[in-house]
């Protein structure tokens, strides 16, 4: 069923069914009270009449003309005398059992002619009863009369509301019919453009998001494709060295021993090299499905720095490093101790390989929101500035030159986005007061 339908048809039951609903109640509690009334007053007349001793006949009678009721006797013979007619027909004697119980509260009948009325008993001398009956057909007719009216005005509320809910949803179906037909076409490979709109409504708000949501999946479908692009020519590269030497040592001139064992070391290397792209791109892979579970645990930033800036000084003794601590407390996380290894061992490894060794290279641990930020500045060439402003994209490519020169696969920053990523913190690049790369990453303290 369509939204426009279904809307108009539940808003008109809404109406419907709250109008008849409150209305009928109205119309029916009127209707009991005016019958209440008169069996009310039924109830004084009958008291009036039993406390006139000898004279009930004619209070009875007196009553009749200022109430305009039917009044009967039924003697000891039980025969049924009509002594005043008013507008119900007294033509069928009721019995003893209908008159004992109308005494206390006047029933309501209705006559041969279907007019209701109210019947009340009045108990005499010797068996005798005094038969009162009075008409409330008027009651009825207004009863009627309103659930008709009742039953118009709803049909015509109905009517308003559907031309009302058609006005105002009117816009906003349109822009749901574009947003489907942009998206169908947008599915089978075309283009299309979206609606926009101020955003005063959900559906331009919708609008917005999906148009939103379609830009940024265009930009990760070329961010994806300008990723596999680089990966499968860094797969390619050491491919085609791989079989350029073994198609040389199956020429029997150049396959001596000293050609061989060049070539073999040669293999193995670029081996070593699709291992190591392999591996990143697995893991890439994982940072960015969540598919791999962290294995949460406290770990000390502290230590796991001091280990790489030792590491980073007893391979480059000349350059000049610093750690700098807070003084009095441990800079714990809880995080994935083997993430956080390879974290920073790509950190420091990036700085070693694009940096010169007689560079400064300084780190500061700081507390920051509820977690710890660690800064790293070294003194090296730094990035461009369109890099800083693009920042580190996850899966993908971030150096797209400086790799197959220093040996690496080029996505160890991707992997040090993933990793900070996958611990619900924040990764920046900045230029560096020492004239090189500042790297900002914060983590929190504990995981969410």
């Amino acid at each position: 069923m369509r939204l426009q339908t279904r809307l108009t048809l539940t808003s008109a039951a809404l109406i419907t069914a709250v109008s008849l609903a409150v209305g009928g109640a109205s119309t029916l509690g009127a209707y009991q009270h005016e019958i209440t009334a008169a069996r009310s007053q039924l109830l004084a007349d009958n008291q009036q009449i039993t406390a006139a001793k000898g004279q009930e006949l004619s209070t009875a009678l007196l009553l009749s003309y200022q109430q305009d009721m039917t009044i009967g006797l039924i003697d000891s013979t039980k025969t049924l005398t009509v002594i005043k007619e008013g507008d119900i027909r007294l033509s069928k004697k009721p019995s003893v059992g209908m008159l004992k119980a109308s005494a206390k509260q006047a029933s309501l009948h209705v006559s041969a002619d279907g007019q209701p009325y109210l019947l009340a008993g009045v108990a005499l001398a010797n068996n005798e009863w005094v038969v009162l009956q009075v008409s409330v057909a008027d009651a009825r007719a207004r009863l009627m009369s309103s659930l008709t009216a009742l039953i118009l005005y709803t049909a015509i509320a109905d009517v308003l509301a559907v031309l009302l809910v058609w006005i105002l949803i009117r816009r906003d179906l349109w822009q749901i019919r574009r947003l489907i037909g942009a998206a169908k076409r947008i599915a089978s490979g075309g283009t299309a453009e979206f609606p926009s709109g101020s955003g005063t409504t959900e559906v331009e708000q919708l609008a917005d998001s999906l148009k939103s949501m379609v830009l940024q999946l265009q930009s990760n479908e070329v961010e994806m494709q300008r990723f596999l692009g680089d990966a499968s020519h860094e797969l390619r590269t050491p491919l085609t060295v791989i079989r350029g030497y073994l198609e040389m040592l199956g020429n029997p001139e150049r396959a001596n021993a000293e050609f061989t064992s060049r070539a073999v070391h040669k293999m193995s290397g670029e081996v070593a090299r699709m291992q190591r792209l392999i591996e990143d791109l697995l893991l890439l892979a994982e940072l960015g499905s969540a598919g791999r579970p962290l294995e949460l645990g406290r770990v000390d930033l502290g230590q796991i720095l001091r280990s790489e800036v030792d590491s980073l000084q007893d391979l480059q003794p000349a350059r000049s490093v610093s750690l700098s601590m807070p003084e009095g407390s441990q800079a714990e996380v809880t995080a994935d101790a083997g993430l956080l290894s390879q974290l920073f061992a790509n950190l420091f490894s990036n700085i070693r390989r694009h940096t010169s060794s007689a560079t400064t290279v300084e780190v500061l641990v700081s507390r920051a929101r509820d977690g710890w930020q660690v800064t790293v500045d070294d003194g090296g060439p730094g990035l461009s500035p369109a890099a800083y402003e693009r920042g580190v994209g996850h899966f993908e490519r971030f150096d797209l030159s400086r790799s197959r020169e220093n040996g690496g696969s080029g996505l160890g920053m991707s992997i040090m986005s993933g990793i900070v990523a996958r611990h619900h913190g924040d990764l920046r690049l900045e230029p560096s007061p020492l004239g090189g790369l500042r790297t900002r990453i914060w983590l929190p303290a504990e995981q969410q």
